[in-house]
């Protein structure tokens, strides 16, 4: 049996918390059909995968997970030694979307659609965590059915708000691309690699991708590398250096420098204060 906390059903959304299994075998978070979740860290870090194993990542607190109608995602402590983890997860009918999305029905596909398993997103990360506290402390369904508008819109806004322009990668070429960054995060990413995976031209491959995600390849992949490191940081014991080369940082003040300028605090100080938190909470 896995152990988890349902608070008292809304009808506009769903919340709950969930902890970790005490004996170590994996939680399973399902999304029921037309219906999407998200999850994410309340303190710990956990690993999740995906149902058919071929996919798996670290989740943190500030970062989520979102599973399309019908999915299912496997989440285990990570590593196995570390304090136990403790999940919000919120789930939201596909109604509630195709509501949201009548000026752009096209949005609705594309939010859901499976994902990545992991994805960096703290606003998401906070509104899922608050959901859950308020419905603990008794909000009512006037709350819940704002809440679901909100978080509805929130999800549509990158499709609706036309950011993957007509200009961007297609959707297709845009899951190869960052599947083959994903894959390699500690090797050598070259432009030129990047371009043959979406099978376009590299002068213009910058352009077609910036346009569809918001944010140029470098940085797509920096923010990759510094997520991952992240994880590895508060995940397990490794030395910095090693975890440098791992996350395909040039040398480790390369990795630090990166690292403080996007995180706000050096890989150490990050590592030190992850660690207090688990064991405080």
């Amino acid at each position: 049996m896995t152990s988890s906390r349902v608070v008292s059903p809304w009808e506009s959304l769903a919340v709950e918390r969930r902890t970790a299994p005490a004996g170590g075998e994996d939680l399973l978070c399902r999304a029921p059909d037309e219906w999407v979740a998200v999850i994410t860290p309340l303190r710990g870090s956990c690993q999740v995968e995906t149902g058919d194993g071929a996919r798996r990542a670290g989740l943190v607190p500030g970062e989520v997970c979102r599973i399309a109608p019908g999915g299912l995602v496997r989440i285990r402590r990570a590593p196995p030694g570390h304090p136990p983890f403790e999940l919000a997860c919120a789930r939201l009918p596909a109604a509630v979307f195709r509501d949201a999305a009548r000026a752009h029905p096209a949005s609705v596909e594309e939010a859901l659609r499976p994902h990545a398993p992991r994805y960096p997103d703290p606003h998401l990360a906070s509104m899922v965590s608050v959901l859950v506290h308020a419905r603990e402390l008794g909000a009512g369904e006037d709350y819940a059915v704002s809440a679901s508008r909100y978080l509805a819109n929130y999800l549509l806004a990158p499709w609706a708000t036309g950011q993957q322009g007509a200009g961007g990668l297609e959707r297709d070429q845009l899951v190869e691309v960052i599947a083959y960054l994903e894959e390699n995060l500690g090797e050598d990413i070259t432009l030129d690699q990047l371009a043959a995976r979406a099978g376009v031209s590299r002068y213009h491959f910058p352009r077609r991708f910036s346009e569809s995600v918001g944010e140029t390849p470098l940085q797509y992949l920096t923010r990759l590398r510094v997520d991952a490191a992240r994880y590895q940081l508060a995940a397990d014991d490794e030395p910095v250096s090693r975890v440098s080369r791992r996350c395909g940082f040039r040398s480790p003040e390369n990795f630090a420098r990166v690292f403080r300028r996007w995180v706000g605090c050096s890989p150490s100080e990050y590592r030190k204060r992850v660690r207090q938190e688990g064991a405080s909470a």
